[in-house]
């Protein structure tokens, strides 16, 4: 691939990684779908259940209310673009929550010419309350 055709295909995938940041920020599971395949799959090791867990991405982002969590001022989050080949792009997305540090992997895929995130794994774990 030509460095102008990895630039390109690089800021698509920013693009839908920008359009998924929104819908973090925004709690809008339509605006996540929007980019995140419904077929697609969330999977990540929960330590209160001593199991992995899978859903559906839809399942995923059914779980956001439409509204922006109570915290949200207090919420970071950052992206780092780790590879993009002709169809197929990681993505690294970090959580800084009050509650929560996360780490999540984002598989995307060019599916008929469109970026869209098809698998979603997390790891993280829970941070005690502020005093």
């Amino acid at each position: 691939m030509s460095a102008l055709a990895n630039d390109s295909e690089r800021d698509a995938v920013d693009q839908v990684m920008q359009k998924m940041m929104r819908g973090f920020e925004s709690g809008d599971p339509n605006l996540i779908l929007e980019v995140l395949r419904r077929d697609g799959v969330v999977v990540g090791y929960s330590a209160p259940r001593g199991s992995v867990v899978t859903q559906s991405a839809e399942e995923w982002a059914n779980g956001f209310t439409g509204k922006p969590a109570a915290d949200e001022a207090l919420r970071k989050r950052s992206y780092e673009i780790l590879e993009v080949g002709r169809d197929a792009a990681i993505v690294k997305v970090t959580l800084d929550y009050p509650r929560w540090d996360g780490l999540d992997y984002l598989a995307l895929s060019k599916i008929d010419g469109k970026w869209m995130i098809v698998s979603k794994s997390w790891s993280g774990q829970s941070k005690p309350a502020a005093p």
